[in-house]
């Protein structure tokens, strides 16, 4: 007990290190209110275009629909895209071997050191809520509030857990140089073309909506949606595996985003793992300054 506090202290140390060197840079603040903001003001006048025509089970308000999947990306921009550049910013900084020679757990530093990301990203979510309601428009019911907090956490754990997956790449894979693949092709293409922020996932070919039955997002969106926004039903089904299990929908996306998060997160720690073990026994744990 006393070993996992003191990691939660050291988690706290790193996270308050990165949050002073956040915020001593004052137009972080105004630069991503107004990049939010921005954001919003786009998909409202996409919005104009579309009309209120009908999104089958999601009703027919496109912003409240798209503001919904701003924070869904805004939540994996961070969980799934942060841990390699942090991994990669401690080895080029030269200071990887000296946390691996400290008492500290191989995930304590990484997870430290996102914190600068989760101050930067996190918040968003709820300016994008903000911004969408108060001038755009935007309208939300939470008609089923424990299905949103139980969506949040298991899309936390899985997006997190493709994320540290991508991080094991950077010991385990050798990518050091440039951007590296899992989280390109995942997040820049798999789940922007076929995760849903932007549209929903039945205008897709049936190839695609079968893609995107493999990412967590897909769900979450759905849940979120469902459980959010008015007039969706809470009972008609979209997605193809919604059609083939005789559950309700939300059930369906509740069911497969825990088996995703109980099969990612723990993966991404093992293959992290194994990287840093790896790097240890060919002494490339860090850079020789």
């Amino acid at each position: 007990m006393s070993s996992f506090a003191n990691e939660l202290r050291a988690v706290w140390a790193f996270s308050k290190r990165e949050m002073i060197i956040w915020t001593s840079y004052r137009v972080n603040i105004w630069t991503w209110i107004i990049d939010v903001f921005i954001n919003t003001s786009i998909f409202f006048l996409i919005s104009l275009l579309v009309g209120h025509h009908s999104m089958g089970a999601y009703g027919t308000n496109y912003v409240s629909f798209v503001v919904i999947g701003l924070s869904i990306y805004y939540i994996s921009y961070t969980n799934l895209g942060d841990p390699f550049p942090r991994v990669a910013r401690i080895y080029w900084n030269g200071t990887m071997d000296l946390y691996m020679l400290s008492p500290l757990s191989y995930f304590t530093p990484v997870i430290g050191v996102m914190f600068k990301s989760v101050i930067d990203d996190y918040p968003r979510v709820g300016l994008a809520f903000l911004f969408g309601w108060l001038f755009f428009g935007a309208s939300f019911a939470f008609r089923v509030p424990f299905y949103v907090i139980l969506g949040v956490v298991l899309i936390g754990l899985s997006t997190f857990g493709i994320g540290m997956i991508s991080a094991s790449s950077f010991y385990l894979l050798n990518f050091k140089r440039g951007s590296e693949p899992i989280s390109f092709i995942l997040q820049d293409v798999v789940i922007a073309l076929v995760g849903g922020y932007y549209y929903p996932v039945n205008v897709l070919p049936q190839y695609l909506q079968i893609l995107a039955s493999f990412i967590p997002h897909t769900y979450a969106l759905d849940l979120f949606r469902r459980a959010l926004l008015p007039g969706a039903s809470l009972t008609q089904p979209v997605l193809p595996l919604q059609y083939v299990l005789n559950f309700s929908p939300i059930a369906v996306d509740t069911i497969i985003l825990v088996l995703m998060s109980v099969v990612l997160f723990p993966l991404g720690f093992y293959l992290y793992y194994l990287g840093i073990q790896k790097a240890r026994r060919e002494g490339t744990l860090t850079r020789w300054q």
